[in-house]
């Protein structure tokens, strides 16, 4: 069964949702329309009395996840979700950005000067942490505008972090770390015997290098990090550890034995976890505080296998198991509206725009664009695109898709990875920052 249905009056207070079938119902007898397709709502055309919170929101708080997930009185799902963050993608932006910053300045072009004796208000975060809090708000007071919650339960978690990568952790260990007594070359030359980790070479000046590279995700730390030769160094250049040593397993095991798996999700959510209790308790709703150990046991008594949208409904203050009315969670994508960079830059930081000559060779600075007939959809949009006639790589028939541009003509979307125009469209819903999608029915 797919999720239950929400329902608000003409007022728009949120009701006792529904299931699909009496949605269905409702819609063909005319007493509802659809007044949002994701989370898909309905809006009745009379008034009612305001139903009592009842319900109870259930989140699983990760790292690159967060799962939601409605539960009523009788311990039953009734709507789940899963909400993915684009944290790495703003972080590499962030990175991205200062490096052009940084290559502007050795330029003594335009740049920004650097400021100094900056101090951060307290209870500051990363903006790539800071996204995962306010996403989480956000969709907090979406579910709860459109349905009866009365109680909001949060998994609360904190990780050792140390005991993560030492489980022998004990006492005073705790206040030495990796490089106690040591500097971080100090430790990597007597840790690969002052030789080049890919090659063996002895006697020549050796170069930190990371195993895996920061262009993609690679963080300093101290089991990233090893020692390399020039050649080798700029050989390898950000190609990952299994293409540049493909003809050297032994090699590679070495070095793979040297890395350790990474803390960044366990930092991440050890970071926000006291931010996303603050948000939530500014809803004035009732807070409660879950553990893994008990959703860990609920799950299990429940007989589910472990995803997210499921760790949350099973996120409880009871060891009561729980029975699954829907099978089918919405998966939501964090997209982002764009961003406030006036000119794209190409690989080098330099503006990646080229002006084309008119026929008599004179360069065409700026075009005046005509007025649209279609201005009531935007770029983003989810629109309903309909194609009488089989196109090339694309068969006839309706297809749901995001505009990339509005046309004189229509629209232009993006079907299978194929640019197509159309005038034959239905609109869907409006562009909010994230992409919707369901996930496979659940087999139990």
């Amino acid at each position: 069964m797919n999720n239950y249905v929400f329902i608000i009056d003409t007022n728009k207070q949120p009701l006792k949702p529904t299931t699909p079938k009496r949605a269905r119902e409702l819609m063909s007898k005319g007493k509802a329309a659809v007044f949002r397709r994701y989370p898909f709502t309905l809006i009745l055309k009379q008034e009612y009395e305001p139903t009592q919170p009842y319900l109870e929101l259930r989140l699983d708080p990760g790292s690159k996840f967060t799962g939601f997930a409605l539960v009523n009185p009788k311990n039953e799902v009734i709507w789940t979700m899963e909400l993915e963050h684009r944290g790495q993608q703003i972080s590499q932006s962030l990175t991205k950005r200062a490096g052009f910053r940084r290559s502007r300045r050795n330029r003594h072009t335009r740049y920004r000067k650097k400021r100094f004796n900056r101090s951060k208000p307290e209870g500051w975060l990363a903006p790539s942490l800071m996204h995962r809090v306010q996403t989480i708000e956000t969709w907090i007071k979406r579910i709860c505008r459109y349905t009866p919650v009365g109680t909001i339960t949060i998994e609360k978690v904190k990780f050792d972090m140390q005991k993560l990568e030492n489980p022998d952790i004990q006492e005073v260990e705790y206040q030495q770390g990796t490089l106690a007594g040591y500097t971080v070359r100090e430790a990597l030359l007597e840790h690969w015997k002052r030789k080049c980790a890919y090659c063996g070479v002895e006697n020549v000046p050796l170069q930190i290098e990371h195993i895996k590279p920061k262009s993609k995700g690679g963080s300093n730390r101290f089991s990233n990090l090893t020692l390399a030769c020039e050649c080798c160094n700029q050989t390898k250049g950000n190609q990952s550890l299994e293409d540049f040593l493909a003809n050297k397993p032994e090699v590679l095991h070495k070095i793979k034995s040297h890395c350790r798996k990474s803390l960044a999700d366990a930092a991440a959510v050890n970071a926000t976890r006291h931010k996303i209790f603050e948000i939530a308790e500014l809803t004035g709703l009732t807070i409660q505080a879950g553990n893994g150990a008990l959703a860990k046991l609920v799950r299990a008594k429940s007989n589910l296998p472990k995803t997210h949208w499921i760790d949350a409904a099973c996120n409880s203050i009871n060891e009561q198991p729980i029975k699954l009315l829907t099978y089918q969670p919405l998966i939501v994508t964090c997209k982002g509206h764009g961003n406030r960079q006036a000119i794209r830059c190409n690989a080098s930081g330099f503006p990646a725009i080229t002006i084309k000559p008119n026929k008599q060779g004179q360069k065409i600075v700026s075009t005046v664009k005509p007025k649209q007939k279609y201005h009531h959809v935007k770029a983003g949009d989810i629109v309903n695109v309909t194609l009488k006639k089989d196109r090339k790589h694309i068969k006839s028939g309706t297809y749901t898709a995001r505009v990339k541009t509005p046309t004189k003509t229509g629209v232009e979307v993006r079907i299978n990875g194929h640019r197509i125009s159309s005038n034959l469209f239905d609109f869907v819903h409006r562009h909010d920052g994230y992409d919707y999608s369901f996930a496979e029915p659940l087999s139990i």
